[in-house]
């Protein structure tokens, strides 16, 4: 058995609602040592991922304090599930808090959230974790089929695993983006995504919700009520994910030589990786840096702490090997001053202006016309 060890500053430990034990402040995001992988025709993995070096990241997450970690059955169709299993068997699983999700594979089923689907999806997960019950299941997709035909028969299974003790914690997405009081604006796809989302709420009683955050998000007004502030009034906890913007915050992306992705990797398919974005964190992050004479430290420093400004909420990062998450955990250990982070924030201004054009333009349109839509660069 593994035995549990600690860096040299300590990793927070913190409190989340509707997680029954203190967590790590940092989790281990799993998807990105899944692989490559497709759902169906849609790529939705990430190439290059060595599984020895993956495992060795898990295991320096532990060693460093690591106690979340987040995975599910989709992230390279298993073998991610398969990775974090060969962790749980060599350390106490007790230690663990462990999540994994369904809702995006239908197999041999008619949908994913078909009931017979959802439990084999459920039980393989446990197979390949290692494990009789997880700590926490998400619904990872909001597609009920028709008429949401599919949603009281998945509430359902999930009801029936957490009544036999083989969940611990129903977890539910929120959008990249909301505001309660978008659902009554004419904010378009915002709009609709945010009466979605709390008609999803209500429907599921989810005990945690996870959201994507991070120093390219959107910034909300005063008089706005994020998700953050919504879960806290209904006692719900928050996981955050992508605080390093899947690599794009560290600088790591050539704009002038993008990358070209496999078509199983899902990088390949998203907007955030084409060049107009990636010149202008490039340009944010030179400013940034200029500023404070610093060297790149500063970029997963700035990231790592923006995202633990919410204290009531766990942040997942992803790796790929232990080098990377060794740097997490240390960004959050040892935390930059908040002054920095204030600063690569305000730097990053024109790149979420590019991210959030269509959004930010229906937001500020003026009363007596009609919001109108800023096309994205290609």
């Amino acid at each position: 058995m593994m035995p549990p060890t600690q860096s040299k500053g300590a990793l927070p430990m913190r409190r989340v609602p509707g997680i029954d034990m203190p967590i790590s402040a940092i989790g281990a995001g799993c998807w990105t040592i899944g692989g490559p992988a497709t759902n169906g025709r849609i790529p939705i993995g990430w190439d290059d991922a060595d599984p020895a070096a993956a495992l060795d990241g898990l295991r320096c997450a532990y060693e460093h304090g690591v106690r979340l970690f987040d995975t599910a059955d989709v992230y390279g169709m298993g073998q991610s599930e398969r990775l974090l299993g060969i962790l749980l068997a060599e350390i106490s699983r007790h230690e663990a808090i462990v999540s994994s999700k369904v809702g995006y594979f239908a197999g041999r089923g008619t949908h994913p959230y078909d009931p017979a689907q959802m439990r084999e999806q459920f039980h393989r997960s446990l197979e390949r974790l290692g494990t009789d019950y997880l700590d926490i299941y998400f619904l990872h997709s909001s597609d009920f089929g028709p008429q949401d035909v599919r949603l009281a028969e998945a509430v359902q299974v999930i009801s029936d695993l957490r009544r036999q003790g083989l969940i611990r914690a129903v977890g539910l997405r929120a959008p990249h983006d909301f505001a309660v009081e978008w659902a009554n604006q004419d904010l378009g796809k915002a709009s609709r995504q945010a009466a979605r989302f709390m008609h999803l709420f209500t429907a599921v009683q989810p005990d945690v919700l996870t959201v994507r955050h991070n120093l390219l998000s959107y910034e909300y007004a005063d008089d706005e009520t994020d998700v953050f502030a919504f879960a806290r009034r209904r006692g719900v906890g928050v996981l955050t994910k992508q605080a390093l913007a899947q690599g794009i915050l560290l600088d790591t992306h050539d704009p002038d030589q993008p990358r070209s992705f496999s078509a199983y990797d899902h990088r390949s398919a998203d907007p955030a990786f084409r060049q107009p974005l990636l010149r202008a964190v490039r340009d944010g992050l030179a400013r940034a840096r200029q500023s404070v004479n610093a060297d790149p430290s500063l970029f997963v420093g700035a990231a790592i702490g923006y995202a633990l400004q919410r204290a009531d909420a766990a942040v997942l990062v992803g790796f790929r090997n232990a080098a990377q998450i060794r740097a997490s955990i240390e960004a959050a250990a040892q935390p930059i001053d908040a002054g920095d982070i204030q600063l690569v924030h305000r730097s990053l201004r024109p790149a979420r202006a590019i991210l959030h054009a269509d959004l930010h333009a229906r937001r500020h349109a003026p009363a007596d016309h009609p919001p109108i839509t800023l096309r994205r660069a290609p």
